[in-house]
């Protein structure tokens, strides 16, 4: 009893917790009601409902605000048409996104808000599908916060740390951890759950249907409704708790949840690389570039199952790799509950349990002993529940339409995202357009989508979007574009040059490439070429290429390849918190 009261966590996770509810924003919204002909109705904030082509509403609420400066993210579907504060006109002239139904517009009320009370009426115009409005804070970065989330942050930091020193991190390890959640953390505070989102919507559309009807939906009812609901049904029951506290913050915080799992997703890499090299400077650089890696920090608040995937797939890496080295039974059930996890996230869970596959097998052959028959039953049987669960619908579709249909929503891709599909599209890189473009785009040639490798290393860095478009910001891309390069190549060497000992790791390596080379194959479309879905393969991937490093004959070339390394996570984090 003394020891667990002298723990530091048992008062700081309360504080911190304590603090979190503190922080949560409110938007302080009250008496919302939509008019619509001559029908009122009292609404809850977001609204969004079924209306004809062109009707006409108005949305108004109350305000309460003791703040100096009332700046909003208000997203309308579809026009924003007029807006009264207290009766007083305010002007749209000039302002850009009053017909964004996705990201909105940024509005700036300081000057027509009191203190205390104040009357908002939006009237607005639908042009298609659904109409209605949601109203969100504006994201400015840490800048616009205030002295208690300072606190927060930091109390969070030290919480993380006593956890990582509960589970054997050593102090550079841990602090290669936080480094990687500081990175995140800033990021997200200047992302909204709707910026550089892949599919938002989508996921959004199949959590408030589990959520609200309390049904799984059909395939093809939205955008992402074909994916295995595992994720869908965790992420409904956070939006059922924090529709009844303030529903104008679900997705803030379901971007929370996200964010966190991402952070766990750094420790299982760093931890990952501690198994592969023990404790040197080796395994913090990989760490440190692995954990930095532009894409890989960018993904961390987005709503969506990838991030899920992320962590599951590298729970299994992990592990497969320590029963690889040991041969334990508790390693084994572990990897394999990873590899269960990874299948209910996504339907490339399978790369990951093929290759789990593969390195039990091989380990045991190896040892000629193979593990505890109970172990090895229980994790079978979570594999096959996690199967039966989560993919019972294409297993069906399987044996109705005779095929394997990974992802039915692809009939759904406009043709000009369509890219080539013959063997120079995968075997040819375009160094020239490499260089000279930093960013890439699905929709343009420009930037390399109709090639496979040119797009999978630009999406690695910085997804399908300009994360810093600004002429410096494309200097900084352009940097880390052409020593990205250089690290796929010394990790190729590395791969070619693999020992026996490294299997585990090239064998995740080698199935996520051949997936998402089979990904593109199958589905023509350059957002079928995007890192994102194989972005667990980073560990293993800069893990190789220090290999690759470590066999080079020239000594000064192994050196300007770790100065390489070291550029390339020190502009990686100036890349992400740019806004900051």
């Amino acid at each position: 009893m003394k020891k667990f009261l002298r723990e530091p966590l048992f008062y700081l996770l309360p504080l911190l917790v304590l603090i979190y509810i503190i922080i949560i924003p409110s938007v302080g919204i009250s008496d919302a009601k939509v008019v619509r002909g001559d029908v009122t109705e009292y609404i809850k904030l977001p609204y969004l409902s079924e209306m004809p082509h062109g009707e006409v509403f108005s949305v108004s609420f109350d305000l309460f605000t003791k703040n100096k400066y009332v700046k909003y993210n208000i997203i309308p579907d579809n026009c924003i048409q007029e807006i009264l504060i207290n009766g007083e006109k305010f002007p749209l002239d000039g302002i850009e996104g009053i017909c964004d139904y996705v990201k909105g517009a940024y509005f700036d009320f300081s000057k027509y808000v009191k203190s205390g009370l104040n009357h908002f009426e939006f009237r607005i115009q639908n042009h298609t599908g659904p109409g209605g409005l949601k109203f969100g804070t504006i994201y400015n970065g840490f800048k616009s916060l205030s002295f208690i989330h300072y606190i927060f942050a930091l109390l969070l930091l030290l919480s993380t740390a006593l956890i990582l020193k509960k589970l054997n991190f050593k102090f550079i390890a841990t602090s290669v951890i936080l480094i990687g959640i500081l990175a995140r953390l800033i990021l997200y505070t200047y992302t909204g759950p709707a910026q550089n989102s892949y599919d938002t919507f989508g996921h959004l559309d199949y959590i408030k249907i589990i959520a609200e009807e309390k049904r799984l939906p059909n395939g093809n009812e939205c955008w992402q409704c074909y994916q295995p609901p595992f994720y869908y049904m965790a992420f409904a029951v956070v939006k059922k708790v924090t529709d009844w506290y303030e529903s104008n913050l679900t997705d803030r915080i379901m971007q929370q949840v996200n964010l966190l799992l991402s952070f766990m997703c750094v420790a299982l890499g760093v931890a990952l690389i501690l198994n592969l090299l023990g404790n040197n400077t080796r395994a913090y650089l990989i760490a440190l570039v692995s954990a930095l890696w532009p894409g890989f920090v960018l993904v961390a608040p987005h709503i969506s199952n990838d991030i899920l995937f992320y962590f599951a797939s590298l729970l299994c890496m992990l592990f497969a790799q320590r029963y690889w080295r040991t041969h334990k039974n508790s390693d084994m059930l572990l990897a394999s509950i990873g590899a269960a996890i990874a299948l209910a996230a996504k339907s490339n869970g399978l790369v990951i349990l093929a290759a789990w596959v593969i390195i039990y097998i091989l380990g045991t052959m190896r040892s000629l002993k193979i593990g505890s028959l109970r172990t090895l039953f229980a994790s079978i049987l979570i594999v096959v529940l996690s199967i039966g669960f989560s993919h019972h619908k294409m297993i069906a579709n399987l044996f109705v339409e005779k095929k394997l249909n990974l992802v039915e929503n692809i009939g759904g891709m406009p043709d000009f995202l369509k890219v080539g599909n013959k063997a120079g599209n995968y075997l040819y890189f375009d160094l020239k357009d490499y260089l000279l473009e930093p960013y890439t785009d699905p929709y343009n040639d420009k930037g390399g989508r109709q090639y496979f490798w040119n797009y999978a290393l630009k999406t690695s860095l910085f997804g399908e979007y300009k994360a810093w478009n600004s002429p410096i910001g494309h200097i900084v891309a352009t940097a880390l574009s052409i020593l990205a390069l250089l690290i796929f190549v010394l990790a190729l060497w590395g791969i070619i040059h693999a020992k026996f000992k490294d299997l585990p790791p090239m064998i995740f390596t080698v199935f996520l490439f051949a997936a998402l080379i089979y990904f593109r194959t199958s589905y023509p479309y350059a957002s079928s070429n995007n890192f994102r879905y194989i972005f667990p393969a980073i560990f293993p991937l800069v893990y190789f290429s220090v290999c690759g490093v470590q066999i080079l004959e020239n000594s000064r070339l192994r050196k300007l390849s770790y100065l390489a390394m070291i550029a390339f996570f020190c502009l990686s984090f100036l890349f992400i918190i740019a806004k900051f």
